[in-house]
């Protein structure tokens, strides 16, 4: 059963909600403090609804709408592209096939340090098979992640260039 079924069938008291959100994260490996990060929901409140406690409908749905990310419609196999939205713009192709086996490039706009390390954890736990970003952030998300980096410097044609790149260390 898909993650956001889940929590919304246990909407029927605070408590079974709490139960339920405890249990998805654990699930999804993530701590509270981590969940916060990915949602922007300020850890205060989810660690009320940790609790038990009374939340509300806008909080919900920023729940909700963090948890879709982890929902994949089809587990295909992806590649993660880290970098800020205007160098995600000359990102032309979706998907690509290597060595008889396709790759979905997916994008995650990420406009400081801080964001670019998010991603690539968030990338990582969704299931990316590498990650392609600048150098600037290469050498921290190498240390932090177990699948292979590699750095892009944005050019014409830069990403096919290193998709192929990556597709060999997959």
């Amino acid at each position: 059963m898909k993650l956001r079924k889940r929590l919304l069938y246990n909407l029927v008291s605070l408590q079974k909600f709490s139960e339920e959100f405890k249990k998805i994260l654990n699930d999804l490996n993530l701590s509270l403090k981590e969940f916060s990060e990915l949602s922007n929901i300020p850890y205060g409140t989810l660690y009320k609804i940790y609790k038990g406690k009374d939340f509300r409908v806008s909080t919900l749905i920023k729940i909700l709408e963090t948890l879709k990310k982890f929902e994949s419609e089809e587990k295909k196999d992806f590649i993660a592209v880290i970098a800020a939205r205007t160098v995600l713009n000359n990102l032309t192709k979706r998907e690509i096939t290597i060595n008889n086996k396709k790759y979905i490039i997916k994008e995650f706009p990420a406009n400081t340090l801080e964001e670019c390390i998010i991603s690539a954890i968030w990338a990582e736990r969704l299931g990316a098979k590498g990650i392609i970003c600048a150098p600037i952030v290469s050498s921290t998300i190498e240390k932090i992640v177990s699948i292979p980096v590699v750095v892009v410097i944005p050019e014409k044609d830069a990403f096919e260039k290193v998709i192929n790149i990556i597709s060999k260390k997959i």
